[in-house]
């Protein structure tokens, strides 16, 4: 999907966009009458627009010559405020309405597209593009209104000049080629500073971000902190400000360099055109009025060019955005799936880029099943939150099949087995609120879980939502399940759960929470390294470089067995990396 400058705007509301440009070519036509108007009304001894001397009027005690041609000039100049501004008026409305629709669009790409794209490009660049290139590109589209208007007032006074002296007016049109065709190497050069100013905006955005976030780590350390400051804020500032500059700089040359054009054009009439041509003090003077007057479009134009510049940059990183946000192509029909026991990954392999030094785990063969519990274990780096993402149909697995009993999982129908599976991975976001429940019971619900998880005192449920998340890491994560709890889905996943939790919870999870899902016949899996629990998994899956090195069944003997007995050359292998990590 291409979105173009203008395109936009037509799209969201072509009528209005019709008004607004129409308003805008008859405000600009006025315009290009008042000079031709006023110097016909001085030429009192041209046959052309000859007026009686006796043509005087009396109007609020002002005496007012020329009063046909007074009226008509006072008449246009009205129009030309109202028609102007109600151009101006309904394409910034029209405007507003694009911003909020070109956001609704970034979010919905990156809502459909896979999550494992959405990690590779990470929130800086989709909150840059979101708030700056958005904003820049519809202030850019803005401008039509203006742009039609000064194209039409300088159209209308080339014509006007041509019917005054042909000569000066090829003379002119001649100037404008030559300063449109060089003031494009400027414009280029600025561009180009435009360009790299935004490319260090994403850079900017991933910095804040660890200032934000990296607060506390900054605070106790003031050398981190000014070196951070230094050699990554500041950096980015430096660059973007001396960029910025730079490309401003270039662009005011240039547009400086448009205007005098124009002042060239008259004095080279002035004092070298009148010695080679005829040409009268009457038509002298109305090609002066009328280039004096052209200079004002042209200076328009040309001052338009810098946010133009900045809006065509913006276009070609959203552009590039839609290009880089692929869609899943999945059905979003509510297929629902029929009721199933088990869930089989058949030779189901997952690698995060086609470069063959990429991350991959795989053939994975596993079965899970509802009402049972499926750890999985490994050091880090081994594939454990890869596996849990492909079993929670977060990634589409490169080859392989997944199947629920006999029914193949695929772009049609994964959603109908999304929706009954809930997540918690490390990186979780906690919302405010529970999304997606549909239950008149929900207040009473929340409030008993807030109480078994001993979050009462700490959160309220009013209002439809959370009265804070300012909590404990532990305590995020208890709340977090709480909002899984109220979802009640068939299939539960979760990434290093109790990592923040102080023992209590943590064994209440292990030995209670774990064991009420299990008896509610739920398909429970848990990414952990709590190798004191291990003995609570009726399946523990051993997991080592993106491999399966061990399955072990609930009647064999645990992982804790066979550590003491000092048996099995692979789990001892592992609790060796255990211990090491």
């Amino acid at each position: 999907m291409k979105i173009g400058l203008f395109s936009e705007f037509v799209k969201q509301s072509p009528n209005s966009v019709f008004i607004s440009v129409v308003l805008g070519a008859l405000s600009g036509i006025s315009y290009s009458l008042l000079i031709p108007l006023v110097v016909n009304s001085l030429e009192r001894e041209s046959t052309r627009f000859e007026t009686a001397s006796s043509d005087v009027h009396t109007v609020l005690s002002l005496e007012i010559s020329n009063y046909a041609f007074a009226k008509i000039f006072f008449v246009l100049c009205i129009f030309i405020f109202l028609s102007k501004t109600i151009s101006q008026v309904v394409l910034a409305r029209v405007g507003l309405d694009v911003t909020s629709g070109l956001r609704i669009k970034i979010f919905e790409k990156i809502a459909d597209a896979p999550i494992s794209i959405v990690e590779r490009l990470g929130g800086p660049r989709l909150i840059a593009s979101l708030t700056a290139d958005v904003q820049r590109i519809v202030l850019g589209a803005r401008m039509l209104p203006d742009i039609i208007i000064n194209c039409v007032k300088l159209l209308g006074m080339l014509i006007f000049l041509s019917y005054l002296n042909s000569e000066v007016f090829l003379l002119v049109i001649q100037c404008i080629l030559f300063g449109a065709i060089t003031y494009q190497i400027p414009a280029f050069i600025g561009k180009r500073y435009f360009k790299r100013s935004r490319e260090h905006l994403d850079t900017l955005h991933e910095s804040i971000r660890g200032l934000i976030y990296g607060a506390k780590e900054l605070k106790v350390n003031q050398e981190k902190r000014n070196d951070y400051f230094q050699r990554s804020l500041l950096t980015c500032e430096e660059n973007i400000l001396k960029d910025s500059k730079a490309g401003h700089t270039v662009t005011k040359i240039a547009v400086n360099y448009g205007d005098l054009i124009s002042f060239f054009v008259i004095g080279v009439v002035s004092y070298i055109f009148i010695n080679y041509h005829s040409i009268s003090n009457a038509e002298m003077t109305g090609v002066i009025m009328t280039l004096l007057y052209v200079s004002a479009p042209v200076a328009g134009l040309l001052n338009m060019f810098p946010q133009l510049a900045v809006s065509r940059v913006s276009l070609q990183k959203i552009n590039k955005l839609f290009d880089d946000l692929p869609s899943e192509n999945v059905s979003n029909k509510k297929n629902v799936l029929p009721e199933w026991k088990k869930m089989f990954l058949q030779g189901v392999t997952y690698r995060y880029s086609e470069s063959e030094d990429s991350f991959a785990i795989g053939p994975i063969n596993l079965e899970l099943e509802k009402g049972q519990i499926t750890f999985i274990v490994g050091g880090n780096g081994s594939g454990k939150s890869t596996l849990g993402k492909i079993i929670s149909q977060h990634y589409f697995p490169s080859e392989g099949n997944i199947y629920v009993d006999a029914n193949k999982i695929n772009r049609t129908n994964v959603n109908g087995l999304r929706k009954s599976i809930s997540a918690i991975y490390s990186d979780y976001y906690l919302f405010d609120r529970v999304f997606g429940v549909d239950d008149n019971d929900i207040e009473n619900k929340i409030n008993n879980y807030l109480e078994m998880l001993n979050l009462n005192e700490k959160v309220s449920y009013e209002d439809g939502k959370f009265n804070t998340l300012s909590l404990s890491d532990g305590q995020k994560r208890r709340l977090a399940l709480l909002i899984s709890f109220i979802e009640n889905k068939d299939v539960y996943v979760f990434d290093e759960w109790a990592a923040d939790q102080d023992p209590i919870f943590r064994e209440v999870f292990y030995c209670n929470i774990l064991k009420e899902l299990k008896s509610a016949r739920k398909l429970v899996v848990v990414i952990s390294h709590d190798d004191k629990y291990f003995n609570k998994a009726d399946q523990l899956v051993v997991m080592n470089n993106g491999k399966i090195e061990k399955v072990l069944k609930e009647n064999q003997p645990t992982v804790i067995d066979m550590f003491a007995q000092g048996g099995f050359n692979e789990l001892n292998k592992f609790h060796e990396l255990h211990k090491q990590l």
